[in-house]
């Protein structure tokens, strides 16, 4: 055999190990060891039952009732357990696996819009109030603020024409994301700044979708899944759902965040107060004391998934034994930094520190609704990106207060109980236009931190309603039902195909079910190495795709035959056979990867995951069907000398 074939078969027997060295923790999880289906903990009726084991839909106008306290939803141990050397595997080799998605093994999907016309709105009101307000401070009463809600303007109509002079450049300083439209006679038209609509959907649908991820990732379900949909809509799907306890998650989802500022306590008084705590610890509780606070690390399942996270260990800790803090004090809870790696990016490693800090509510109450608005900004001496962060009259003017009797301390921006941003007050600020610089060098560290906060800080300035707008629950039992089926419609297709290329081809027949196969086990590697969740879409993917690479095949075998006919020798017939069909089958599978492009591109959801798995299937489809096909006739020919193919 020549050196070259020696080369193409090694790389082939490369792919191969690594592809079923990929798969173990697929095949480990979902064939040796299935996760045995979570039964509800506490007694479900009749009707919750049916539910849960046939599917649910139901449309509903809006999500309410916000539960006053965040209990989360732990889950169990694996049931099955996993066994020991898994763990190493997965340490060592690889964790990523298959999993399966909701239609599959059932659970929790809603659908949420974010109504961010109706924020706008609501927007428009609050500067028609403030500018009349500031006019009202300037002497000038006898105006009138309309909000024009379909032009998105407002408008201000004066008495006095001559009032209208109060309205210069160093009073619109107060308003910058206002602009001057029109001033037409006793009537003046203010317009929102470029951008300003585009920027407050895109920030508006980015905070929900962080907010609602904060709330998923404390249900502690696996493999959940919060996406964008269509713009406004977000999807948020959590597998493995009990009826029972999709109610409760979806009730912890929809929980408000409120965002407000306090104080930073002083750092030797924080240590005195977390020490004191130190008699108490326990090596059950999880609770440490560091560095001056109490820190808890994510405990995680035998499988390495997160069982509670680090916070909820400090508040259970916590709320099970007296505050120390005294009055004016409370505590709150912040998440430690990862270390960075390259270009600033968090590297995750391992599961999650938290610890406790201790703020200050003895200031006035200063919260989200303050906030008019914040967008990130560039110093123009530094060249570095912060926060530019515009506050309402009122706000403006209690901040001022605080920043006046605090220079030095630090401010503590909070989502809710968890610490956000902790700036130091340089000096005291006026007119409720605050720069919140962030630390370090790295200007993408900088920048990724900044756009963050601005996140953070818009959920205030803009509370856009979110609204349920659709939500189904699957039951294990259906999900299992359509595992069955479309395994089996999987099997007896491939059982099909198989036959009639070995009846009809013969040799050539055998050779290609063999780079079937080896198409399917490169295809399922590659979704297990990205970690994709497996859905009936992605399953007929898989089908059509087998489909696919037997007609690449059968193009090859006919063209060989055409060759052995025209009288040329077998080796020229099939070199010329592979050479001749080569540009037909990558023109034919060009166009359906147009087509599957496109679906990934606009769709979004089962579609886009049929879109990947066909993409998958096409590059496998033909590097099996003209690569390792070809290497295999190669070798039979050299090995055997024949002159005749059985094809």
């Amino acid at each position: 055999m020549p050196r070259s074939w020696w080369i193409k078969s090694g790389f082939v027997l490369f792919l191969v190990v690594l592809s079923i060295l990929g798969l173990v923790p697929t095949y480990i999880e979902l064939v040796a060891y299935p996760e045995k289906p979570q039964q509800p903990t506490t007694e479900q009726t009749d009707e919750e039952g049916q539910d849960a084991q046939n599917g649910t839909a139901t449309p509903e106008d809006g999500a309410e009732g916000a539960p006053q306290e965040q209990v989360r939803l732990t889950e169990d141990e694996r049931d099955p357990a996993l066994p020991e050397w898994y763990v190493w595997y997965q340490n060592k080799v690889t964790d990523n696996s298959l999993t399966l998605g909701l239609d599959l093994q059932g659970g929790l999907l809603l659908r949420y819009s974010v109504d961010v016309d109706q924020a706008i709105d609501d927007k428009l009101e609050k500067y028609g109030q403030d500018l009349q307000f500031r006019l009202d401070e300037l002497g000038v009463t006898d105006v009138k603020a309309k909000a024009m809600k379909t032009e998105d303007r407002v408008e201000l109509t004066f008495g006095d024409t001559d009032d209208m002079d109060k309205v210069d450049d160093e009073f619109m300083r107060d308003f910058p994301v206002l602009s001057l439209v029109s001033d037409d006679g006793p009537t003046m038209l203010f317009g929102l700044r470029e951008n300003y609509i585009q920027e407050t959907e895109e920030f508006s649908v980015k905070q929900a979708v962080e907010i609602i991820r904060e709330r998923v990732d404390a249900i502690g379900v696996a493999s959940p899944s919060v996406r964008i949909e269509g713009g406004r809509h977000i999807v948020v799907e959590l597998p493995g759902l009990s009826s029972r306890r999709a109610t409760a998650a979806e009730k912890l989802i929809a929980t408000t965040a409120v965002l407000s500022f306090k104080l930073v306590a002083d750092a030797p008084e924080a240590a005195t107060v977390f020490k004191a705590y130190q008699p108490l610890l326990t090596a059950e509780s999880g609770v440490k004391f560091e560095g001056g606070t109490l820190v808890a690390t994510d405990t995680l399942t035998k499988d390495g998934k997160i069982k509670n996270q680090g916070k909820d260990l400090l508040k259970v800790f916590i709320e099970a034994n007296e505050f120390l803090g005294g009055e004016d004090r409370e505590i709150a809870y912040e998440r430690v930094d990862q270390d960075k790696g390259k270009k600033g990016k968090a590297k995750v490693v391992g599961p999650q520190q938290w610890r406790t800090r201790l703020v200050r509510t003895d200031m006035p109450i200063l919260t989200g609704e303050n906030v008019d608005d914040a967008y990130p900004a560039t110093n123009q001496s530094t060249n570095l990106p912060y926060v530019a962060l515009k506050l309402d009259k009122k706000g403006g003017d209690l901040f001022y207060d605080v920043t006046k009797e605090h220079v030095g301390d630090q401010l503590a921006i909070l989502m809710d109980d968890t610490l956000v941003s902790d700036p130091v007050i340089r000096s005291e600020i006026p007119g409720g236009n605050v720069s919140i610089e962030m630390g370090g060098s790295n200007r993408q560290q900088i920048l990724d931190d900044v756009q963050n906060l601005v996140v953070a800080l818009r959920s205030g300035a803009l509370p856009a309603p979110i609204r349920q707008e659709f939500k189904t629950l699957v039951g294990p039992t259906l999900g299992r039902d359509s595992i069955s089926k479309a395994t089996m419609a999987l099997i007896i297709g491939s059982i099909v195909v198989f036959a009639f290329m070995f009846l009809y081809y013969k040799l050539g027949g055998a050779v290609a079910n063999l780079a079937l196969l080896l198409n399917v086990l490169f295809i399922m590697a590659i979704m297990a190495a990205l970690g994709a969740a497996l859905t009936l879409p992605g399953i007929a993917g898989i089908v059509l795709t087998v489909g696919m690479a037997v007609d690449a095949n059968v193009i090859i075998f006919e063209r060989i035959r055409e060759e052995i006919r025209a009288g040329e020798t077998l080796r020229k017939a099939i070199q010329y056979g592979y050479d001749k069909a080569f540009w037909t089958i990558v023109d034919s599978n060009i166009t359906t990867g147009i087509a599957a492009l496109v679906l990934m591109e606009f769709g979004s959801g089962p579609v886009r995951g049929f879109a990947i798995t066909l993409l998958i299937g096409i590059i496998c489809s033909v590097f099996t069907a003209v690569f390792v096909t070809r290497l295999i006739f190669d070798a039979y020919l050299t090995k055997t000398k024949a002159e005749r193919l059985p094809l």
